[in-house]
């Protein structure tokens, strides 16, 4: 079908009585839910909102956030979804860039309509339902606004037909059973969030709202009243879970039947827990961005312990590696890895207003990314690292973050980072920076590697810092590290 509305229209009237959206103390069936989209859409029109008009509409994690999002989607206003905590002056900044005439909030912006959105709410409980057309799949489904890995924030412009690749690919790569009820406490103005309850509503499934992880009780009764059999939860998420309830996930092991998480890397001693606690839940991470969404699936309580593996292309993906001047390379190798770039039906339109990046970025229909990787023997695909971060050794390509989740498994490392200083010879040095815990020995450690790496990724300088330096989600700042090796070495 065309659209994620498709689906809900559908299930309305095939299981009417099934619950499509709930909260703790508040949940829409199907029927309920495609009636109170269709009265909003009239509350909207009657408020002026007009087919084409650009909105910006803060999250608000919450039924009547979905609500009024699917109904601009059904009017074909271009929904502009925004976080929660964003400052009036953010907003206004989007709500420039993107050319927007009005703004559901509770608070004003500059240069912008103001619709509150309980007005908005009460309005629609009092409204008709609005029958329209709906929109086709390569109509405008939404603009969503990423930082990505340059800080610059872009606008991408997503097609209804994304909406569905990419809720396919998420169907099809969790083995997403019917009568999946997930729990969501993820936001829903970015795309892990949006992607993963249009997941639900193409499957025909519950979706359970949480705004994030504070009040942890809540997840807990969402489970019980509801019967989630799944969760799609940030790598932080897991951590709250598991700092605010212990091991409390345990008592639900034969009710879950998966759980993926995604956004950000999962730290491996969270990872292992999990496993631990939960045998027989299948466990996924998954690769993909705003441009081109779920791209790589991974199970990682399966095959997940590759190295740098972030799983097989989904159902709805196509992959493709090229070297730096785009010139298409086989499936690369560990040799040589190339860069990766994805197309299909999960391709974005392009950014909002900037040709000259979508250009940059979309060629011949695929996704171009700065990620090296090449795919095994078995179909995986191996994550090398960033093409900017990776060190060229004399004509041999290094991947930092390969050696440092290596090097973390010596016991008497606390953290450690893989870098390079300049060299008249090779070009470039590996040097590996290193936060020591008591009993470790220098000898021992490279004997550790030693017997793990081929000799060309052995370090040739020891550094030892008192910290790494690294982003507040844990990610390292391989600049800051270079200049610490630079100095230093």
């Amino acid at each position: 079908m065309d659209t994620i509305l498709h689906y809900i229209r559908q299930y309305a009237e095939t299981q009417p009585d099934v619950p499509a959206v709930c909260e703790l103390r508040k949940k829409a069936t199907y029927r309920e839910y495609w009636d109170n989209i269709r009265r909003m859409a009239s509350a909207l029109r009657n408020t002026g909102v007009q087919k084409g008009d650009h909105v910006v509409l803060r999250c608000t994690q919450n039924i009547d956030y979905l609500t009024i999002f699917s109904a601009l989607q059904y009017i074909q206003a271009l929904v502009v979804p925004v976080e929660k905590s964003a400052s009036p002056e953010r907003i206004s900044e989007i709500g420039s860039r993107v050319d927007a005439r009005w703004l559901i909030s509770d608070k004003e912006a500059e240069d912008m309509t103001l619709i509150k959105q309980k007005d908005l709410v009460e309005q629609a409980k009092k409204s008709d339902v609005l029958d329209l057309e709906l929109p086709d799949s390569d109509s405008r489904s939404m603009l969503l606004f990423t930082t990505g890995t340059t800080g610059a924030s872009k606008g991408v412009v997503v097609l209804h037909r994304n909406d569905v690749g990419i809720a396919g690919n998420v169907i099809h790569g969790t083995s997403m059973k019917k009568g999946n009820v997930e729990i969501i406490p993820m936001p829903l103005n970015h795309s892990f969030g949006i992607r993963r309850y249009q997941s639900d509503m193409v499957n025909g499934g519950t979706v359970c709202l949480m705004d994030g992880m504070v009040f942890i009780g809540t997840l807990w009764k969402l489970v019980e009243i509801y019967g989630a059999t799944s969760m799609a939860i940030s790598p932080a998420s897991l951590g709250m879970i598991f700092h605010l309830s212990g091991d409390r996930i345990a008592d639900y092991a034969d009710r879950f039947d998966y759980i993926q998480i995604g956004s950000a890397p999962l730290a491996e001693n969270d990872k292992e827990r999990l496993l631990r606690l939960l045998p027989h839940t299948r466990l996924y991470n998954f690769y993909g961005s705003s441009e081109a969404g779920c791209a790589c699936i991974l199970e990682f309580s399966g095959n997940g312990n590759k190295p740098g593996c972030i799983g097989r292309p989904t159902v709805n993906s196509v992959v493709r590696f090229t070297d730096d001047d785009g010139n298409v390379i086989e499936n690369g190798s560990p040799e040589n890895p190339a860069l990766l770039s994805w197309g299909g039906s999960i391709v974005m339109e392009g950014y909002y207003n900037d040709p000259e990046l979508t250009s940059e970025i979309l060629v011949d229909g695929f996704v171009r990314t700065r990620d090296l990787a090449y795919l095994d023997e078995d179909g995986d695909c191996i994550l090398v690292g960033r093409a900017d971060d990776v060190i060229n050794y004399g004509g041999s390509k290094i991947s930092p973050a390969e050696i440092e989740d290596l090097a973390l498994g010596y016991t008497h490392i606390d953290d450690v980072a893989y870098s390079s200083v300049a060299d008249p010879i090779t070009g470039e040095l590996p040097v590996i920076l290193i936060v020591q815990k008591d009993g470790y020995d220098e000898s021992e450690f490279e004997q550790f590697l030693a017997d793990r790496l081929e000799s060309y990724k052995l370090p040739r300088k020891y550094i030892y810092v008192e910290n790494i330096p690294k982003t507040f989600k844990g990610s390292v700042l391989r600049k800051e590290v270079r200049k610490l090796a630079e100095q230093y070495a």
